[in-house]
């Protein structure tokens, strides 16, 4: 293990530019050499992204924050499904929920993985509390996105984390395995091993990468000191408590 990446910690530009760069120097270099097609390692059948799993996802980081509002403490425990759904559809649908006017959520809709689904008033319920919802920030910068994640919680009290990083027209398979724990009251990951393509990942792609996966972990939320990080077969457990408590 050779690089951390706390919470906190954002991407810089200099970060932001270099990671596009690696990402455009392997098009340019390996381009028409079928190099992106390598082969990642088998980390058996990726966990099923579903929009009720991204609403448990969204609800249970919703209670997270009022439970520190209230009592002072919080308990987030996440399956790798649901995960995995945040990542893949309810980041999108947040970001719709959060423009949406209180009381206005008839466009709600027409969103993209709601199309019959009968829960579609539990989306709305959470529109109520929207002080509690999960602060997204800004959206990826100079194109490059994550798609297809899969996250997966070993026993081993690893993170294994798939997809393909994109840029432009540029699909780039990735993997990288991270462990995380608890450091000075923040989420820290720990990077173990990872691959960009037929490539070792370089540190500088785990930086931005990890970033984005703990942001995502704690839900785009500061909800205080994290004071334990617990990770078994297909389940993460964070627990914290308010700063200063």
């Amino acid at each position: 293990m050779n690089e951390s990446v706390p919470y906190r910690k954002r991407p810089t530009r200099f970060t932001r530019f270099a990671v596009a760069g690696l990402i455009l120097f392997l098009l340019t270099g390996c381009a028409g050499t079928g190099l992106f097609a390598a082969d990642l390692p088998d980390d058996g059948p990726p966990p099923a992204a579903s929009a009720p799993a991204a609403r448990r996802f969204v609800e249970k980081a919703v209670a997270a924050a009022e439970d520190v509002g209230t009592a002072g403490r919080f308990t987030l425990t996440l399956t790798e499904e649901e995960v995995t759904s945040f990542l893949s559809i309810g980041v999108v649908l947040l970001r719709r929920l959060q423009t949406v006017s209180p009381g206005d959520s008839g466009q709600l809709q027409d969103m993209p993985g709601l199309e019959g689904i009968e829960e579609l008033g539990k989306w709305r319920e959470l529109l109520n509390r929207r002080d509690s919802l999960p602060d997204l920030g800004g959206r990826p910068r100079l194109g490059v996105a994550i798609e297809e994640p899969a996250v997966t919680f070993r026993g081993s009290g690893e993170i294994v984390v798939r997809g393909f990083l994109k840029l432009l027209v540029v699909r780039v398979p990735a993997r990288v395995v991270t462990a995380p724990r608890a450091s000075e009251g923040e989420l820290v990951l720990d990077f173990v091993e990872g691959q960009l393509g037929p490539l070792p990942m370089p540190e500088v792609v785990f930086d931005y990468l990890g970033g984005q996966l703990s942001r995502a972990l704690l839900a785009g939320k500061e909800y205080g000191e994290i004071t334990e990080i617990r990770v078994a077969d297909g389940v993460i457990t964070i627990s914290g408590r308010r700063s200063g408590q």
